[in-house]
């Protein structure tokens, strides 16, 4: 499945290509030889990615008529000295997991990490796969291993769960279009010139920022040879990343080295009085339904089309919206219980706070995930560490070695932009539930 992610981040780089190659046209639209032959190329190149698409989507589609469910898997025993034992079943992210605890376990030596999977029955995990170091002295984990984690964030992370386009940024940077404005028509007279119009372009610049995050993991744990330990080290990693993804990637303050996040992109932009608004004074019924649709009516004054966008809100606005009922006892959206509102989806999350202005704040998003752009270059560096300290979720400080830990550090690098501005719509001052 890595792979045919892979493709498809090119296919959709190559289609970003030939739209920047269209766009950069003079007005008569016409190609020269050097362009004609480019989009050719690139043509053939898009025929060619779609077809290794569509074999590889068979050969998954064949795969899954043959897996097992895996609910039935069973926990795998200490292997007897000398004895065979049979690969684990392939369960996504599980792979990352084994050879996150075995470095863990060899005290992040590669060499002595493989040595005790092959002492555990996983002889071939390290096997052909890419020892370099990341860029702090960690161990790189292979990208293909890496891409199983980073598609496994996907339900994890409100943002990434949207479907927005990932692709590649082979050299930590990427600068792109982004459409302005669209080209104005209009009727003439015989003879009479035609007034000249055309899009404008700004620019989505991604810049690649390191993400990093420690997981402390008990040592009691790290012994134990089990799929129940690979899959608590793997989601301990996934949701712990998703959770921070999402706090930068709505929010984030775009500095040097922190992504500019979707709600913030809009500010110092034209679009900033026009898609950032603010929740109408004493909601009542009405209000509240007017204030949802003034988001989407600021898409759609925009040419974009909100009914493939998706609600961004905290906790306590969705369970407000929830329970929220009209004089006659009727709930007034009795969709949100199906994460639905106003026919487009609801993701909730606790990244939106609700403790702003005053502490008594909060924001509600409206994001159309088809113009939301999210770069990413190289795999996952991983390293680890049996005495360095940490502060845990209340800010205390903890020790590794005290603790009988082992701490691991992932590093990723990753940003996230918006091809076309209006495609986000916020409402701030939100105090609906207070």
């Amino acid at each position: 499945m890595d792979r045919i992610t892979q493709l498809r981040a090119e296919r959709a780089a190559l289609h970003d290509q030939m739209e920047a190659l269209v766009a950069s046209l003079d007005d008569d639209g016409g190609m020269s030889a050097e362009q004609s032959a480019d989009f050719e190329a690139m043509r053939v190149k898009d025929d060619k990615l779609k077809e290794q698409i569509d074999v590889l989507e068979d050969i998954e589609r064949r795969k899954a008529e043959q897996a097992r469910p895996v609910g039935i898997i069973p926990t795998p025993a200490q292997p007897a000295a000398g004895a065979s034992v049979p690969a684990t079943p392939a369960v996504q992210g599980l792979t990352f997991a084994r050879m996150t605890r075995y470095l863990a376990a060899g005290s992040g030596n590669v060499f002595v990490a493989t040595q005790i999977a092959e002492a555990n029955g996983d002889s071939g995990l390290f096997a052909n796969q890419n020892m370099g170091s990341g860029g702090a002295g960690g161990f790189l984990v292979p990208e293909d291993v890496s891409a199983e984690i980073i598609e496994l964030l996907r339900p994890r992370s409100v943002v990434r769960a949207m479907g927005p386009r990932v692709i590649p940024l082979p050299n930590g940077n990427l600068t792109t279009n982004r459409r302005a404005t669209g080209a104005t028509f209009g009727y003439v007279g015989e003879q009479q010139d035609v007034a000249a119009s055309g899009m404008t372009f700004g620019q989505m610049k991604l810049s690649a920022k390191k993400f990093a995050g420690l997981v402390p993991i008990s040592n009691d744990l790290l012994r134990s040879a089990s799929t129940s330990v690979d899959m608590l080290v793997r989601d301990d990693i996934v949701e712990g990343a998703a959770s921070s993804e999402d706090l930068y990637f709505l929010r984030g303050p775009g500095t040097e080295n922190a992504p500019l996040g979707l709600r913030n992109q809009l500010i110092g932009s034209a679009f900033a009085s026009l898609n950032v608004l603010t929740m109408t004074a004493s909601p009542d019924l009405q209000k509240i339904d007017n204030d949802l649709g003034r988001l989407e009516l600021a898409m759609m004054n925009q040419s974009i089309d909100p009914s493939a966008a998706h609600w961004v809100m905290s906790p306590r606005s969705a369970m407000y919206l929830t329970n929220l009922r009209d004089g006659n006892g009727n709930k007034v959206y009795p969709e949100m219980s199906a994460g639905q509102l106003r026919m487009k989806p609801v993701k909730v999350t606790n990244q939106i706070p609700s403790n702003l202005g005053g502490g008594t704040e909060s924001e509600i998003g409206l994001i159309h995930p088809s113009h939301v752009v999210i770069g990413e270059q190289g795999g996952i560096a991983i390293a680890m560490s049996t005495e360095a300290a940490y502060k845990d979720s209340n800010g205390t400080m903890q020790a590794a070695f005290s603790r009988d830990e082992t701490l691991m550090r992932l590093i990723m690098h990753h940003d996230i932009g918006l091809r076309h501005l209006p495609a986000v719509a916020w409402l701030t001052g939100v105090t609906w539930g207070v």
